[in-house]
């Protein structure tokens, strides 16, 4: 549509315009048209009483359309019509004559009838205004909307003014609300508005000549032809001119629906040899007769399959339930429908182009067995189908809604930035075939529904939540009363229809306005939830997915999210939170679910070692959920370019200690109560020799011999088992490696940066069966870069605190005066827990305009109390730089792809690693024994100064230093 009629220029006497204004109602009546209709932008009327006043305003503005009534003061309408196209040809003109007495008196009294477009008869309703519109609409936007963007067209052949102004009205109204119906239906808002601009079109002809000319060009695209007996043939009437018409179209579309109307009904003995149908222009139900035949034959209305008695079998509203009744309906009933073009009518009015266009020229007699024809149909739908699912996420239909579909949104708002990132990952891989390359590698995006931020919102308004939640005291208090709030019933109904649908392993995942941005990524700030969704009562189901829907929109007032909020300069009434239900990925074995392995993808090495490069990226796998990875445990970690090099494995005692000895999987058989105690609480850890048994180490471990120190890549030797992933990037039983170094480019290419990726697998458990691995986030990867602000030309050794090759940011820092350190010297592993809980204590006292170092021992934002500690974002959210220090029974590889790393680096906040073995050499230990603290726990010391630390890190090389405050003379550089 892209020409529309936006102004109308009318001319028209005092006493018409009286008429038809009713009392100054035109502009109304035009309005409330539009409005029933619900069409868009109704056009603004301009009415002036003279020709010569409509000749000034032409020449005063632009008019998309001219309508002049039979009687004019100063000139006939002929008249002004020539006047109006000899200045502005591109204006249509239309005459509008009240009735056919008025009409012929109009045309009887000039010799010249040039100069109108075409004539109408108004009968008193306002609807001619807003059929003249479509009218002139359609037959500008035809050559473009048919021919380039695949809509439909019916010819309707008719020179009589009075009954094509009878006609045109019911058909559009039948189009147009029957449009509005489908548009319900449509599952985004930009296929809805869509499904309107793409309606068919109604292309009028009034001689031979003109029909001829528009089945040439459009006779492809029809729905049906509509065509009087007797209408102009070179000039002069002939009464044979319908049929002649008839028989070209019939020529090359056979199958085409073509109804005959005559005032003579000795021409039904024609209409019935020609195998068109007939109407009386005479007979009483005349517009009845043209409804029903529309609706009927050009797809406006169901899809109806009978049997050979009339008897109904079924009505088609949709394509799910087409694929569904052509399995069984009987043979007769779809060659009936084949042989009139029904089922191309039917889908192209739909919007279904692709595949109308696809089926129009198959001919069912052309098939030896009609059952070919039949199969036919369902693979071309099945195709359509499986494209359909690259396609936007589009909203949920309780009544249309296709299992198959790749993404659905139930409600209105946002879908955030997750549900963001998933999307576009669906809509990017259609750019890649990666089964040219990889025919063993199924690659895909699971399936996932997003409840967008309007649910959200209703949620809180509806339950007055957002106040009590904000005033809470703790995060067990803030989920007991979102567990009590409830949820409107349409959205619990459709959630019900869903999972109808999907008997599968569901993640809850939040997707939150903020979530997964740029600078700001909010990675694991939120709370994730997985159901088994396994109870045998689909209420139990839908009543855990609702506990999980409400326990993830409470976790955006945890304590935690609320500090990493402030520390991103956002306010909690900055944030809106949709949720991800996606579906897992993995298998089940006995009464447990997991992957074969899970993963992060990084494009970008923070920690390069030997031959690495940082532009290699790296990947991070475990076995099972991803929950091991995320969480900063105990994983593998490669180069996909470099997949032999495995760098935590140097020696005997790190193969022992950094290798995963557990994996997490999702307990099926908790029916009852899988949320009770948190996000895992439904989640089991479970000890490799369990996923033995499973056959799950087969392809992913090896066995470490300590006799003669070596990997045996098989599991018939005894000793401890190591996963390796040795079968596939040492032996390269899948080509894993190489795709995931297809899918950093894939990513860096569609997100313009560098990426994180979160994946998962299956790895075949019969030859011959490809692998699945499927990408279930992607995210922005940005280091967050300082200026560098200090000159440093001469500095004592003394006075450097650290020294690191591993470090995270970029740039200098001076705006930090005080130090928290966890004094190595009284640090106790297995009291992790509590030193966590004296960071949090004296984390308050700072704030993000009083910022602190943070020294200590073990990897920090582990989930794992014996790595480290466990601190969460809250208890450190006002740390501005970190500084991680090995010691001799307490090292392990920092785990830059978890989600606490994200949030690091996003933040600008630098993060230095210290090696135990290089402790007394890049760390100053007397320093810290010299300095006097102001405050003191058990564990922790807190330092003040006068002067700031000099913190500086070069982000190329990953080495940073921190030197003590006052040793230097600060020398900014003005950067």
């Amino acid at each position: 549509m892209q020409h529309r009629v936006h102004e109308i220029l009318l001319i028209s006497s005092l006493y018409d315009a009286f008429k038809i204004e009713e009392d100054g109602r035109l502009g109304e009546m035009i309005f409330t048209e539009y409005q029933d209709m619900n069409l868009s932008s109704a056009p603004r009327i301009t009415r002036v009483s003279t020709g010569d006043h409509a000749l000034r305003k032409l020449r005063a503005r632009h008019y998309d359309l001219v309508i002049t009534m039979t009687r004019i003061s100063d000139m006939n309408p002929f008249e002004l019509g020539r006047k109006v196209k000899k200045k502005y040809a591109s204006i249509p003109v239309i005459m509008l004559a009240s009735n056919r007495r008025e009409y012929t008196w109009a045309t009887q009294r000039v010799d010249d009838t040039e100069g109108i477009d075409k004539v109408f008869i108004w009968h008193g309703d306002s609807n001619i205004f807003t059929t003249i519109v479509k009218y002139i609409e359609d037959r500008m936007n035809a050559p473009r909307d048919i021919l380039k963007g695949g809509a439909r067209a019916i010819i309707v052949v008719e020179d009589s003014p009075k009954y094509y102004s009878i006609f045109l009205p019911m058909l559009y109204s039948v189009i147009i609300n029957t449009t509005q119906k489908l548009m319900k239906n449509e599952y985004t808002d930009e296929l809805r508005l869509f499904r309107m601009r793409s309606r068919p079109k109604i292309l009028l002809a009034s001689t031979f000549e003109e029909a001829v000319e528009l089945y040439r060009q459009y006779k492809n695209n029809l729905l049906a032809v509509i065509s009087d007996v007797r209408y102009p043939r070179n000039g002069k009437l002939d009464p044979k001119a319908g049929a002649r018409f008839i028989r070209i179209v019939q020529k090359k579309n056979a199958s085409m629906p073509i109804i005959m109307q005559s005032m003579e009904g000795e021409n039904e003995a024609t209409a019935m040899e020609l195998g068109a149908y007939f109407i009386a222009k005479y007979s009483p139900h005349l517009l009845q007769s043209l409804q029903d035949f529309v609706i009927r034959h050009c797809g406006f209305g169901d899809l109806v399959f009978s049997t050979r008695d009339g008897k109904t079998i079924t009505k088609i509203r949709h394509l799910n339930a087409l694929t569904a009744a052509l399995s069984s309906v009987p043979m007769q009933s779809i060659e009936y429908h084949a042989r009139r073009d029904h089922f191309s009518n039917w889908l192209a009015v739909r919007g279904h182009f692709d595949l109308a266009d696809f089926l129009k020229p198959i001919n069912i007699e052309a098939f030896e067995n009609p059952e070919e024809f039949r199969q036919v149909l369902l693979d071309a739908i099945e195709s359509h189908r499986e494209l359909q699912q690259f396609d936007n996420i589009g909203y949920y239909n309780v009544d249309t809604y296709d299992p198959a579909i790749k993404a659905v949104r139930i409600g209105g708002g946002s879908i955030g930035g997750k549900a963001r990132g998933l999307a576009f990952l669906t809509a990017h891989m259609r750019r890649f075939d990666f089964s040219q390359k990889y025919d063993d590698i199924q690659i895909d995006v699971p399936q996932f529904a997003v409840i967008a931020t309007d649910i959200y919102d209703r949620f809180l308004e509806l339950n007055k939540l957002r106040m009590k939640a904000l005033s809470a005291s703790s995060n067990a208090e803030v989920d007991e009363l979102f567990r009590k709030a409830v949820f409107p019933g349409k959205f619990t109904d459709q959630l019900h229809s869903y999972l109808g649908h999907h008997a599968s392993p569901l993640a809850v995942r939040s997707s939150s306005l903020l979530e997964d941005s740029l600078f700001q990524p909010f990675a694991g700030i939120y709370s994730t939830y997985m159901l088994p969704n396994s109870a045998p009562a689909l209420d139990t189901r839908v009543f855990q997915l609702l506990e999980a829907l409400k326990l993830v929109y409470a976790s955006g007032f945890h304590k935690e999210a609320i500090a990493y909020m402030k520390s991103t300069g956002n306010r909690p009434e900055d944030e809106k939170m949709a949720v991800v239900i996606q579906h897992l990925t993995g298998r089940k074995h006995e009464e447990c679910f997991y992957p074969s392995f899970s993963g992060v993808l990084q494009t970008l090495n923070y920690y390069p070692q030997g031959a690495m490069k940082r532009e290699d990226g790296m990947a991070t796998m475990a076995l099972g959920l991803g929950r091991t990875v995320v969480n900063g445990e105990k994983a593998l970690k490669f180069s996909p370019k470099k997949p032999n090099v495995l760098p935590q494995f140097f020696d005997e005692q790190s193969i022992l200690k950094n290798s995963q000895n557990y994996f997490y999987a999702l307990e099926m058989s908790n029916h009852d109560s899988p949320l009770e105690s948190g996000e895992g609480s439904n989640l089991v850890q479970l000890d490799l020799k369990v996923a033995e048994t499973h056959g799950s180490l087969d392809q992913i471990a090896s066995v470490y011999s300590f006799q003669d120190g070596r990997f045996r890549d098989t599991l018939f030797e005894q000793g401890p088992r190591v996963i390796t992933f040795a079968n596939i990037l040492k032996w390269k039983s899948l080509p894993l490696a190489n795709l995931l170094e297809d899918l950093m480019e894939f990513g860096k290419l569609g997100m313009g940066c560098e990426v994180e990726m979160e994946f998962a697998a299956n790895l075949p458990e019969k030859s011959g069966e490809p692998a699945e691995l499927s990408i279930l986030q992607i995210r922005p990867m940005v280091t967050f870069e300082r200026p560098h602000v200090v000159e440093i030309e001469k500095v004592d050794q003394d006075d450097e605190l650290f020294h690191s090759d591993i470090c995270l940011g970029n740039g200098d820092n001076i705006e930090i005066f005080d130090l928290i350190y966890i004094d190595i010297d009284k640090f106790e592993i297995l009291n992790s827990r509590q030193i966590a809980e004296e960071i949090r204590e004296m984390n308050r006292k700072f704030s993000p305009e009083k910022p602190y170092l943070l020294v200590g021992p073990g990897r920090w934002g582990t989930a794992d109390p014996l790595l480290g500690i466990p601190v969460s974002w809250n208890y450190i959210s006002n740390a501005r730089s970190i500084v991680e220090v090995g010691l001799p029974d307490l090292y392990v590889d920092p785990s830059f792809g978890s989600h606490f790393f994200q949030n690091i680096t996003s933040l600008g906040i630098s993060y230095f690693t210290i090696p135990p073995r290089l402790l007394d050499e890049k760390m100053n230990r007397p320093w810290f024994k010299s300095q006097a603290p102001i405050a003191e726990t058990k564990y922790l010391k807190h330092f003040h100064f006068e002067e700031p630390f000099i913190i500086q890190v070069d982000g190329v090389k990953g080495e940073g230093h921190i030197w003590r405050p006052g040793c230097i003379t600060l020398k900014t550089t003005g950067a």
